[in-house]
This record gives C-alpha cells, sequence and structure tokens, in this order.
C-alpha cells in the first residue's frame, strides 16, 4: 500500500549503484605515499631478514677494505674497522625500527582510549583526563628518558616504551578533538536513540572517523621516535659495539667524516628516507581513508510526480503511553545555567499524533529532544520526568534507563546529516536491527529490506547498498523512519522531520507517518511550525511560546476557537487564510531571549489584550476541562 506514496524515490532509486574502489584502489591512485610505503616495506622485510640477506656477518671484518667506497665487493663501502656498511644497516634497522614500534604500541594503547573516553563521555571524564594529559605534557621527556637509561643502562626498548606513555597525551588530544566533534553529530543522537550502546555506536561510527586522524599521529609519533631512538644510540646510551643501530652508525659516520664522508651518505641518508616515507605513507592513507566517505552530492534536478494527500488525522485508539511532566531544561551560561524551558507537561495515547508549535526559539526541539534523551552537551535537564508505558524515568538522567529504539524512537530535522556518512544505508539499518531482534548479518540485512519496503521504498536491495549522500532528500528521510521503526517503539518523537524537504516529497512523509500510526498504533509527537502539518496529521497541538506550553488544545478546538492570543496571531499570520488582495496580517516583535524573560506574561510586550495585571505576576497553566489548557488571566474569557 506504502509503496505509490510517492513517485520521487522511484526516479531516483532507478540510478545505478555507485560502487566505491576499495581502501587499496584508492591509496594506490597517490604515486609519493605508494611509492613510500613501499620503501618502508623494502625497508623492514630487508631488516627483518637481515640474515638471510645481508652479504656479511654485522662483525665480520675487511681491513683491507677499510673506509673505502661503493665496490663490488661492498655495495655500500665499509667503515673504518672494514665491516661492510650494508649489512650493518640491515641488522641495525631490527634494533631501531622495533624500539619506535614500542613507542608507537605503547602511545596508541594508553592515548586512544583515554582520547576516546574524555571526547565521546565528555564532563567529568573530559576534565579529569584532560588535567592528566596536561601533567604528561608537562614532564620533561629527556630527564625522563635519561633517567630510565640510568636505572636499565643500554636498555633502549624500555626507555622508547616510557617516551610512548610521555608523548601518548598527543595522540589523545586529537583523538578527544574528533571524537567531541562526531558525538554532536545527529546520527549519533539517532543511534542512541535507536537502543544501540555506547560501545557499538563507537565502534560502528565513531572509530572509522578517527582512522585518519590517529593514522596521521602515529606516523608522526613513529617518525619522532626512529629520530629520538637513534639520537640516543648516537649518544652511546643504547646497545653497546659491536651489536649495530643507526644511530651508531651515524655516530661512527659523525667521528669519520673528514677522512671518509661518503659513510653518512648511507647511514644518515636511510635515516632520513625510513622518516619521511613513514609520514608521506600516513599522510596519503588518511586521505584514503577520508575517501570512503566523500563523494559528489546528488542532483536536485530530478522529475517528481505529485503525493496523494494525506487524508484526516486519525483518532487515537489506546490508552496513555507516554507522558511529559515539569520539564525544565537550561544552558551553561558564563554566570549558570539558564533556563531555556519551563515546567513543560504533555501526553500522548496509543495511536496518536500530538503536535507541538511555536516560532523559532520557543523551545520546541529542545523539549523534544529532552524527551528522547539527545540534549546537546551544554544543555542540562534541571527537573522533570519521562513516563513511558506506565513507568517513571527521571528526565535529569538524559534517558539513561529508557527503553531505546523499542521503546522511544526519534526522526530529525535533517535526514542526511541523521545517517552516518561513512556507513552504507544496509550496514546503518542493520546495527539497529540486531540490536533489538538478535538476529544474524544475513537475516539482520533480509529484515532491513523489508522494513524499507514497508516505509513505501522502491527497490530496497539497491537502496541498501547506498551510501547517505547517493540518496535524494525523500529517501534519506524514509531510511531515517524505517531506522526509527526497526525497533518498533511505542513512542515516536519526529522533530520538523518535513522541513527541510519539498513540498511533494512532505506530503509523501506525512501520508507515510500516518499509515504507520494507524497500522502500528504508534505515539507520535510532532514538532512543527506549520499550521497545515497541524491540520493534516496532529489529533491535538501543544502551543509553546518562550519555552512554556501556553495553549493546549484538539486541533478542531485549535481552529475554531483558540484561546490564547499567540495562538491567534498565529493563526492569524498563516498565509492559507488570508484572502486575495488584503494584506496578510503579521505578529509585531521577536520571541524574546531567555534572559529576557519577564516575570509576568511572557507575551505581554506582543498582545493586543495586555494589561499590567499581566506583568503582576506568572502566569499559571489553567486547565479548562477536557484537552483544553490555557496560560493566559484571560483564557476563560477569550472565546
Amino acid at each position: 500500500m506504502t509503496k505509490a506514496l510517492v513517485a520521487e524515490p522511484q526516479v531516483r532509486a532507478q540510478a545505478p549503484v555507485t560502487r566505491r574502489p576499495g581502501l587499496f584502489r584508492r591509496f594506490a591512485r597517490k604515486p609519493l605515499p605508494v611509492v613510500s610505503a613501499l620503501f618502508l616495506l623494502l625497508v623492514i622485510v630487508a631488516c627483518v631478514c637481515a640474515p638471510l640477506l645481508a652479504p656479511y656477518p654485522f662483525d665480520d671484518t675487511d681491513y683491507v677494505n677499510a673506509s673505502s667506497g661503493p665496490s663490488g665487493v661492498h655495495l655500500l663501502g665499509t667503515d673504518t674497522l672494514g665491516r661492510d656498511v650494508l649489512s650493518r644497516l640491515l641488522f641495525g634497522g631490527v634494533h631501531t625500527l622495533l624500539s619506535a614500534a614500542l613507542t608507537v604500541a605503547f602511545a596508541f594503547v594508553a592515548g586512544f582510549p583515554l582520547g576516546m573516553l574524555a571526547g565521546y563521555r565528555g564532563g567529568r571524564w573530559d576534565r579529569a583526563i584532560g588535567w592528566c594529559t596536561d601533567g604528561l605534557l608537562a614532564l620533561p621527556p629527556t630527564i625522563f628518558l635519561l633517567a630510565v637509561l640510568a636505572v636499565f643502562p643500554h636498555d633502549l626498548n624500555i626507555a622508547m616504551a616510557v617516551f610512548g606513555l610521555l608523548i601518548s597525551p598527543a595522540l589523545a588530544k586529537v583523538v578527544r578533538a574528533v571524537a567531541l566533534g562526531v558525538r554532536q553529530e545527529q546520527y549519533i543522537d539517532v543511534a542512541r536513540v535507536s537502543g544501540l550502546g555506547d560501545l557499538h555506536i563507537v565502534r560502528a561510527h565513531v572509530v572509522s572517523k578517527l582512522a585518519g586522524a590517529v593514522v596521521v599521529q602515529l606516523s608522526l609519533i613513529g617518525g619522532v621516535a626512529i629520530l629520538i631512538g637513534s639520537g640516543l644510540d648516537f649518544l652511546g646510551l643504547g646497545p653497546q659495539p659491536p651489536t649495530p643501530t643507526w644511530g651508531t652508525m651515524v655516530s661512527d659516520a659523525a667521528e669519520s667524516l673528514h677522512q671518509h664522508p661518503w659513510l653518512l651518505v648511507p647511514t644518515g641518508g636511510v635515516l632520513a628516507l625510513v622518516v619521511l616515507a613513514l609520514w608521506f605513507a600516513g599522510d596519503g592513507l588518511r586521505d584514503s581513508l577520508a575517501e570512503r566517505w566523500m563523494g559528489p552530492p546528488p542532483s536536485a534536478a530530478r522529475r517528481r510526480m505529485p503525493a496523494p494527500p494525506a487524508g484526516p488525522p486519525t483518532v487515537p485508539s489506546g490508552p496513555e503511553v507516554f507522558r511529559l511532566a515539569g520539564l525544565t531544561v537550561g544552558f551553561e551560561r558564563a554566570g549558570g545555567v539558564q533556563p531555556v524551558v519551563e515546567d513543560v507537561a504533555l501526553a500522548i495515547a496509543a495511536g496518536e499524533i500530538v503536535a507541538v508549535l511555536g516560532e523559532s526559539g520557543c523551545g520546541k526541539s529542545i523539549t523534544a529532544r529532552a524527551a528522547a534523551g539527545v540534549l546537546p552537551p551544554a544543555a542540562h535537564v534541571l527537573s522533570g520526568t519521562v513516563t513511558l508505558d506506565g513507568t517513571v524515568h527521571d528526565a535529569r538522567r538524559g534517558g539513561r534507563g529508557m527503553p531505546r529504539g523499542n521503546g522511544v524512537s526519534v526522526i530529525l530535522q535533517e535526514p542526511v546529516a541523521a545517517l552516518d556518512p561513512s556507513l552504507p544505508v544496509g550496514k546503518i539499518l542493520a546495527g539497529s536491527i540486531r540490536r533489538h531482534t538478535g538476529a544474524g548479518r544475513a537475516e539482520a540485512r533480509a529484515l532491513a529490506a523489508e522494513v524499507l519496503d514497508k516505509v513505501g521504498m522502491p527497490d530496497p536491495e539497491s537502496v541498501l547498498r547506498r551510501y547517505p549522500h547517493e540518496l535524494s532528500g525523500g529517501m534519506a528521510q524514509r531510511v531515517c523512519i524505517a531506522r526509527a521503526l526497526a525497533g518498533r517503539p511505542k513512542v515516536l518523537i519526529a522533530d520538523e522531520p518535513t522541513t527541510a524537504l519539498d513540498v511533494t516529497v512532505q506530503a509523501g512523509i506525512l501520508s507515510l507517518l500516518r499509515d504507520r500510526q494507524a497500522e502500528d498504533d504508534l505515539a507520535i509527537l510532532f514538532v512543527t511550525h506549520d499550521w497545515g502539518v497541524v491540520a493534516d496529521v496532529a489529533t491535538r497541538c501543544v502551543v509553546m511560546y518562550a519555552g512554556q506550553v501556553v495553549e493546549t488544545a484538539s486541533v478542531d478546538e485549535l481552529f475554531t476557537s483558540p484561546r490564547h492570543p499567540y495562538t491567534r496571531a498565529l493563526l492569524a499570520a498563516n498565509p492559507t487564510g488570508g484572502a486575495p488582495g488584503e494584506r496578510l496580517a503579521t505578529l509585531p516583535g521577536r520571541v524574546p531571549r531567555p534572559e529576557e524573560w519577564p516575570g509576568g506574561c511572557r507575551f505581554s510586550a506582543r498582545c493586543p489584550l495586555a494589561t499590567p495585571d499581566c506583568d503582576a505576576a506568572p502566569v499559571p497553566l489553567v486547565d479548562l476541562g477536557g484537552d483544553r489548557a490555557v496560560r493566559c488571566i484571560r483564557g476563560e474569557a477569550n472565546v
């Protein structure tokens, strides 16, 4: 039944699916990183296989050819003692590269989890880890390394492991910065409300965004570790002769620089080339990882066919399943916490759509996000409870303990922003489905295709292979709805889900939501600023102004007999109600900012009926019986 809702997705779905090149192919298109990686691989393999590849033992001496240049017998010449330079480079590389690898490993093991925890969790974790990392960065690494070598003489491996711990805050800060930015993306909020756990979200959505930054940082740390380790060897603090390392070979070359300058070319040259190759390869790998989800935006020029009208709203058919009571939300400010939503209360029955309406800045979206437990980091619930299916939850806990995905789910305004750009649609949906059903990979993919078909998506198998940027706005919103419905929630919170869509696609999305409401007995909280949407889909409406509920009523009563002057002004400003040739009514002024809220009625400065009594004291929300309530001292008389 829902497949014919809108023809626009059908036109889009016929486009061929873009086959993305794999990581190896993307990396292979970059000449400098490829050459660098091949050089690194060649050096590592040659050093590891030194006993097989080296032409001479590292301590074998040829006094006849001492201090000689390149020749057929000694390809890179010999040192002052007649030892083969190529052989010593191969054997010495094992010690140098191993110590650098230890630094990278310890930096990653210590820095990555700390940075992830600080960035993803934030708050007290972020502050505590920030103090620790700042303290470590303040310590002088050279003094610590010398102290370690004094306790463990000539044991460069232990010293470089300690250096990895000392430099780990550099990686932790990079990981924290990226994780902090990713945590604030809409698709993370949607994943959390879909019922996915933090570990799954981090693994599926956050780590992929960190990969590029981590690769670059680790390559930088690796290069620095090679230089630091070689510097310690140069000073004679590493393995003692005759054991070769690149640092000791540079030291020997420096001592005989005037008599035998060639010796510095292969020893210092391989050190510099390996460090540069490591950095170039890391930078190229970072670019290749980033290209995984980059791509051209879909064309905006598409054929669209009109969608059928939404039809009359469905009368609620079940008992109350969701109640929000006493909700107060504040934002952190310089002087403390500033409330932006105060004492909001509403209830929704099974199979009912309740609209929340008001101008921008009235607190609609903050109320919806607080109910779903996905407020931005600077926002805090100061008080309030959420009752879901008879169970009361403290709203201050940010949704923890409240069923996600199968209890409450959410649809946000920007559909493409709510989808992880690095994952195809199939993986996005399968993650939610596996969380709630325990299905295997194959079964979850089949269920993902089924739920896409349920929301009217043509050719679901093709869509499952697409990435978010390859979808039109209407298709992306249908994917978001499919994900929200994957756990079969009792309550769906829709935060202006059609605002970013054109009128044709908007009508199809509204019809789809009404179908799901009627067939699944779904309770929907629908945030909007469009009277037409309210009339099409809602049975009751909550009008908000300056962080407060100013009127609640059934949609029919609200259109025919609004009680609050603000509701009347909004209805009068509705373009569909204006007569041709007449000037459209407007509402002068603006919604006051939270710090400008008056002590009395917050609408009094814009209200044509305001009297001194309106500003004398806070105006309560008065119950008028039935589903009606109004926050106005003239509410009962405003008929």
